[in-house]
């Protein structure tokens, strides 16, 4: 069933609390960032934009996957390649939207459950990770990364990914180890590859960590 995961939808099942459900505390800003840039990586690998030059410009305008679709829609109306950074604006691409939209596509994956909560005027769904979820496959995985390099593009990218979400403490209790995986997978994607595929992708994983982390730092300044 891993296989079967998009990227963005491994980095938002990471994020779930695995008792109390939910979103471990403290992640809003950073996930939402995160989910658009992880979303942006997946649609490079599919062929449906391409990233380079700190841009992303559509190549393939049509796709049957709802967000694919709402994402090439947004890229065609505008008039040229646009910065990452300005794809990553909620202004832009809605970030309601896109979590809302990886909930459903993870409750047809069997991997969580959604209640209907309400408070007040507020109604939200709130998910749960099912027995059957694979986090901890992934969370298996990510661990061998401290190991061997990553294998593919997208273990790539969902490894850089954690840095700026924050969340490789899903992974290693242990602040140390977090230091360490955090410094291999930057010397990883600042070093030559032996593939023009894996170059690509590290190229590619580089311009969309670094314009994630300016988003993130720019929300955090305009809330404080």
């Amino acid at each position: 069933m891993e296989n079967n995961l998009t990227l963005s939808e491994k980095l938002l099942l990471l994020a779930i609390r695995p008792e109390k459900g939910g979103l471990f505390f403290g992640l809003s800003q950073t996930l939402e960032v995160c989910l658009t840039g992880a979303l942006l990586l997946e649609m490079e690998l599919t062929g449906h934009v391409s990233i380079r030059e700190k841009r992303a410009e559509a190549i393939k305008m049509t796709s049957s996957y709802p967000l694919y679709a709402y994402i090439l829609g947004k890229m065609e109306k505008s008039s040229r390649p646009r910065k990452i950074g300005y794809w990553l604006s909620p202004f832009i691409l809605s970030p309601k939207k896109i979590k809302t939209e990886l909930y459903r596509s993870l409750a047809e994956k069997r991997q969580i459950r959604l209640e209907d909560r309400r408070f007040l005027f507020f109604t939200w769904k709130k998910p749960f990770l099912l027995p059957s979820n694979s986090t901890w496959r992934m969370t298996d995985h990510l661990k061998n990364l401290m190991f061997q390099d990553p294998g593919n593009p997208e273990d790539l990218y969902l490894a850089a990914l954690l840095e700026p979400a924050e969340m490789w403490k899903r992974v290693f209790s242990e602040w140390s180890k977090r230091r360490e995986i955090r410094r291999k997978i930057r010397q990883f994607m600042d070093k030559p590859q032996t593939t023009e595929l894996m170059q690509h992708a590290a190229d590619a994983a580089i311009i969309v960590t670094k314009a994630v982390r300016t988003s993130i730092s720019a929300r955090r300044a305009a809330s404080s």
